[in-house]
Protein backbone atom coordinates (compact mmCIF):
# COMPACT_ATOMS: atom_id res chain seq x y z
CA UNK A 1 0.00 0.00 0.00
CA UNK A 2 1.42 3.34 -1.08
CA UNK A 3 0.86 6.82 0.30
CA UNK A 4 -0.39 9.18 -2.41
CA UNK A 5 -0.96 12.93 -2.68
CA UNK A 6 -3.49 14.01 -5.33
CA UNK A 7 -4.08 17.70 -6.03
CA UNK A 8 -7.71 18.63 -6.67
CA UNK A 9 -7.98 21.63 -8.97
CA UNK A 10 -7.25 20.90 -12.61
CA UNK A 11 -6.23 17.34 -11.74
CA UNK A 12 -9.62 16.02 -10.58
CA UNK A 13 -11.79 19.18 -10.53
CA UNK A 14 -12.33 21.62 -13.41
CA UNK A 15 -11.50 24.91 -11.70
CA UNK A 16 -10.18 26.57 -14.88
CA UNK A 17 -13.45 25.97 -16.73
CA UNK A 18 -15.47 27.49 -13.91
CA UNK A 19 -13.12 30.47 -13.56
CA UNK A 20 -13.29 31.15 -17.30
CA UNK A 21 -17.10 30.92 -17.33
CA UNK A 22 -17.38 33.46 -14.50
CA UNK A 23 -15.01 35.80 -16.35
CA UNK A 24 -16.99 35.41 -19.57
CA UNK A 25 -20.31 36.03 -17.84
CA UNK A 26 -18.98 39.27 -16.31
CA UNK A 27 -16.68 40.58 -19.07
CA UNK A 28 -17.43 38.56 -22.25
CA UNK A 29 -13.85 37.31 -22.22
CA UNK A 30 -12.04 35.03 -22.68
CA UNK A 31 -13.68 33.31 -25.65
CA UNK A 32 -15.40 30.07 -24.62
CA UNK A 33 -12.95 27.18 -24.53
CA UNK A 34 -9.89 29.37 -23.90
CA UNK A 35 -7.37 27.78 -21.56
CA UNK A 36 -4.80 29.87 -19.64
CA UNK A 37 -1.29 29.88 -21.09
CA UNK A 38 0.31 30.68 -17.72
CA UNK A 39 -0.42 31.19 -14.02
CA UNK A 40 -1.27 34.87 -14.57
CA UNK A 41 -4.10 34.04 -17.02
CA UNK A 42 -2.39 36.56 -19.35
CA UNK A 43 -4.15 35.35 -22.50
CA UNK A 44 -7.62 35.89 -20.98
CA UNK A 45 -7.52 39.61 -21.81
CA UNK A 46 -8.58 40.64 -18.31
CA UNK A 47 -7.16 43.61 -16.41
CA UNK A 48 -5.79 43.13 -12.89
CA UNK A 49 -9.02 44.62 -11.52
CA UNK A 50 -11.15 42.28 -13.63
CA UNK A 51 -9.14 39.25 -12.48
CA UNK A 52 -9.55 40.41 -8.88
CA UNK A 53 -13.28 40.81 -9.47
CA UNK A 54 -13.57 37.23 -10.76
CA UNK A 55 -11.77 36.04 -7.63
CA UNK A 56 -14.14 38.14 -5.54
CA UNK A 57 -17.11 36.38 -7.14
CA UNK A 58 -15.52 33.05 -6.20
CA UNK A 59 -14.86 34.21 -2.62
CA UNK A 60 -18.47 35.38 -2.27
CA UNK A 61 -20.06 32.23 -3.76
CA UNK A 62 -21.48 30.05 -1.01
CA UNK A 63 -19.79 26.62 -1.03
CA UNK A 64 -18.10 27.37 -4.36
CA UNK A 65 -15.79 24.32 -4.15
CA UNK A 66 -18.75 21.96 -4.05
CA UNK A 67 -20.01 23.24 -7.41
CA UNK A 68 -17.10 22.36 -9.72
CA UNK A 69 -17.37 19.80 -12.49
CA UNK A 70 -15.02 16.85 -12.75
CA UNK A 71 -11.97 17.50 -14.94
CA UNK A 72 -12.60 16.21 -18.45
CA UNK A 73 -11.54 12.62 -18.97
CA UNK A 74 -11.13 11.64 -15.30
CA UNK A 75 -12.39 8.07 -14.91
CA UNK A 76 -14.49 7.42 -11.80
CA UNK A 77 -13.30 3.82 -11.57
CA UNK A 78 -9.65 4.83 -11.69
CA UNK A 79 -10.09 7.30 -8.82
CA UNK A 80 -11.94 4.70 -6.78
CA UNK A 81 -9.34 1.99 -7.50
CA UNK A 82 -6.45 4.21 -6.37
CA UNK A 83 -8.38 5.20 -3.24
CA UNK A 84 -9.36 1.60 -2.44
CA UNK A 85 -5.85 0.19 -2.76
CA UNK A 86 -3.77 2.99 -1.26
CA UNK A 87 -3.68 5.65 1.43
CA UNK A 88 -4.75 8.79 -0.41
CA UNK A 89 -4.53 12.42 0.67
CA UNK A 90 -5.94 15.38 -1.24
CA UNK A 91 -3.67 18.38 -0.59
CA UNK A 92 -5.10 21.62 -1.94
CA UNK A 93 -4.34 25.34 -1.81
CA UNK A 94 -7.96 26.34 -2.40
CA UNK A 95 -8.96 29.84 -1.36
CA UNK A 96 -11.45 30.44 1.42
CA UNK A 97 -15.01 31.12 0.25
CA UNK A 98 -18.37 31.61 1.92
CA UNK A 99 -20.04 28.57 3.43
CA UNK A 100 -18.48 25.49 4.95
CA UNK A 101 -14.72 25.29 5.53
CA UNK A 102 -12.74 24.57 2.35
CA UNK A 103 -11.78 21.09 3.53
CA UNK A 104 -15.40 20.12 4.17
CA UNK A 105 -16.54 21.50 0.80
CA UNK A 106 -13.76 19.55 -0.92
CA UNK A 107 -14.58 16.34 0.96
CA UNK A 108 -18.24 16.70 0.04
CA UNK A 109 -17.27 17.21 -3.62
CA UNK A 110 -15.08 14.07 -3.57
CA UNK A 111 -17.91 12.03 -2.06
CA UNK A 112 -20.47 13.39 -4.54
CA UNK A 113 -18.36 12.72 -7.65
CA UNK A 114 -16.25 9.69 -6.67
CA UNK A 115 -18.13 8.12 -3.74
CA UNK A 116 -15.05 8.44 -1.52
CA UNK A 117 -16.27 8.30 2.04
CA UNK A 118 -14.33 10.39 4.54
CA UNK A 119 -11.59 11.61 2.17
CA UNK A 120 -8.61 13.26 3.83
CA UNK A 121 -8.38 16.79 2.43
CA UNK A 122 -5.44 18.91 3.55
CA UNK A 123 -5.75 22.66 2.94
CA UNK A 124 -2.51 24.64 2.81
CA UNK A 125 -0.55 26.87 0.45
CA UNK A 126 2.57 24.88 1.35
CA UNK A 127 2.31 21.26 0.25
CA UNK A 128 5.83 20.06 1.01
CA UNK A 129 5.60 20.03 4.86
CA UNK A 130 2.52 17.80 4.62
CA UNK A 131 4.22 15.56 2.08
CA UNK A 132 7.31 15.22 4.26
CA UNK A 133 5.21 14.33 7.32
CA UNK A 134 3.05 11.83 5.42
CA UNK A 135 5.95 10.41 3.37
CA UNK A 136 4.22 10.28 -0.02
CA UNK A 137 5.27 7.55 -2.41
CA UNK A 138 3.43 9.24 -5.31
CA UNK A 139 2.27 12.80 -5.91
CA UNK A 140 0.42 14.54 -8.77
CA UNK A 141 -0.23 18.25 -9.29
CA UNK A 142 -0.64 20.65 -12.22
CA UNK A 143 1.54 23.34 -10.66
CA UNK A 144 5.28 22.99 -11.34
CA UNK A 145 6.26 24.78 -8.09
CA UNK A 146 4.40 22.17 -6.04
CA UNK A 147 6.06 19.32 -7.94
CA UNK A 148 9.50 20.86 -7.38
CA UNK A 149 8.75 21.40 -3.68
CA UNK A 150 7.65 17.77 -3.21
CA UNK A 151 10.67 16.49 -5.14
CA UNK A 152 12.99 18.54 -2.87
CA UNK A 153 11.19 17.44 0.30
CA UNK A 154 10.92 13.76 -0.65
CA UNK A 155 13.58 12.69 -3.18
CA UNK A 156 12.22 9.11 -3.23
CA UNK A 157 8.66 10.18 -4.04
CA UNK A 158 7.53 9.60 -7.63
CA UNK A 159 6.33 13.07 -8.69
CA UNK A 160 4.00 13.64 -11.64
CA UNK A 161 3.03 16.88 -13.36
CA UNK A 162 -0.43 16.81 -14.92
CA UNK A 163 -0.04 18.29 -18.40
CA UNK A 164 -2.02 21.54 -18.64
CA UNK A 165 -2.15 24.60 -20.89
CA UNK A 166 -0.73 26.78 -18.10
CA UNK A 167 2.39 24.66 -17.43
CA UNK A 168 3.70 24.18 -20.98
CA UNK A 169 6.68 26.52 -20.48
CA UNK A 170 7.95 24.37 -17.61
CA UNK A 171 10.69 21.92 -18.54
CA UNK A 172 10.31 19.13 -16.01
CA UNK A 173 13.68 18.10 -14.54
CA UNK A 174 14.67 14.49 -13.99
CA UNK A 175 12.43 12.93 -11.39
CA UNK A 176 9.25 14.77 -12.41
CA UNK A 177 7.21 12.92 -15.01
CA UNK A 178 4.66 14.77 -17.15
CA UNK A 179 1.41 12.80 -17.60
CA UNK A 180 -1.59 13.56 -19.78
CA UNK A 181 -4.01 13.43 -16.87
CA UNK A 182 -5.17 11.62 -13.78
CA UNK A 183 -5.98 8.40 -15.63
CA UNK A 184 -2.40 7.97 -16.88
CA UNK A 185 -1.12 8.67 -13.35
CA UNK A 186 -3.56 6.11 -11.91
CA UNK A 187 -2.45 3.45 -14.41
CA UNK A 188 1.16 3.97 -13.33
CA UNK A 189 0.25 3.80 -9.63
CA UNK A 190 -1.86 0.69 -10.19
CA UNK A 191 0.91 -0.96 -12.19
CA UNK A 192 -0.96 -0.94 -15.49
CA UNK A 193 1.19 1.66 -17.23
Amino acid sequence: MACIGIDLDDVLADFIGRFASIAYKKYQKPAPGTKPCDWEWSNFGLTKDELADVWNVIHMTNNFWESLNVEEGVNLGMVQAVDALHTVYFPTARAHVLGNPVGKQSAKWLYKHFDIRFPTVLVSNEKSPMARALKYDYFIDDRPKNCLDIQAALPDCRVFLKNSSHNQAFAAPDGIVRVSGFNEFAELVLGKG
